[in-house]
């Protein structure tokens, strides 16, 4: 009976024993470090800080619309660059001007002709209205604000890009240069009563209205507000205005 007793009271002592390593070991186990928050660069909003269309002009501010990310506020400054895009005709398009052609065949029969001046002499690709192609020493227009998606390869269509060295009644001819390998190629442009012409040229912020389109780059604030560098407008399209899912909606803006 003693025996038991001893043998009761050990077990008893051990399992205490026990409890207790369990519980010092639970308030000593080492807790996961916090993770550092993502660096300002990896979060960075790539593309434009604001696109859409223009709601509100004020003197120094503008408010964007974006079906996407609702009202950004867009702030300007005697620092920011603006360009400007409108409707043209052949009659703009002349020899030492830059084009940018959308359309098909060979001589490429245009359905879109945009239009920019050069810089210091060429033409720059990336310029106004320009984005560079992938994989090319060339470059394709920017699409027009509403614009069908062109089509062909990749929904990239075909056309040519560089410096007008002649014009005539039914078309041009553009000197193309492949940065790649420095040739230079003479492209010949065809158009019709269907070829629709845009042109690009430097602004200042009475070019602002109600109505048209703007894509803005700067910095955004912590409220979503943007500091812009650069507006580059443009007129709206059938339908409406082309926008890139930039910005950040501030409170309380929307499309209402």
């Amino acid at each position: 009976m003693i025996r038991r007793t001893l043998l009761a009271v050990a077990g008893g002592a051990l399992a205490l024993t026990l409890a207790a390593c369990g519980s010092s070991g639970g308030g000593t186990a080492a807790t996961p470090a916090a993770q550092a928050p993502a660096s300002g660069a990896n979060n960075a909003a790539r593309g434009p800080a604001a696109s859409g269309t223009i709601a509100a002009v004020a003197a120094s501010s503008i408010e964007v619309q974006n079906p996407s990310s609702g009202q950004v506020t867009v702030n300007f400054s005697s620092s920011t660059t603006f360009t400007n895009r409108v409707s043209a005709a052949l009659s703009d398009v002349t020899v030492g001007s830059c084009v940018a052609v959308t359309g098909t065949g060979t001589p490429v029969a245009a359905k879109t002709v945009e239009i920019s001046a050069t810089d210091s002499g060429t033409c720059a690709a990336g310029g106004a209205g320009m984005r560079p192609q992938n994989g090319t020493g060339s470059s394709r227009p920017s699409r027009p604000s509403g614009a069908a998606r062109p089509s062909g390869a990749n929904g990239q269509g075909r056309g040519t890009f560089g410096k007008v060295t002649a014009v005539s009644g039914s078309g041009f001819t553009v000197e193309q240069d492949n940065r790649q390998t420095g040739a230079t190629t003479s492209v010949q442009v065809s158009v019709d009563a269907t070829t629709t012409y845009t042109k690009s040229g430097s602004a200042n912020s009475s070019a602002l209205k109600v109505g048209e389109c703007a894509t803005a780059t700067g910095q955004a604030d912590d409220t979503g507000a943007v500091t812009a560098k650069t507006i580059s407008l443009s007129q709206a399209g059938p339908n409406g205005c082309q926008t890139f899912g930039g910005g950040r909606q501030r409170n309380g803006g929307g499309n209402g």
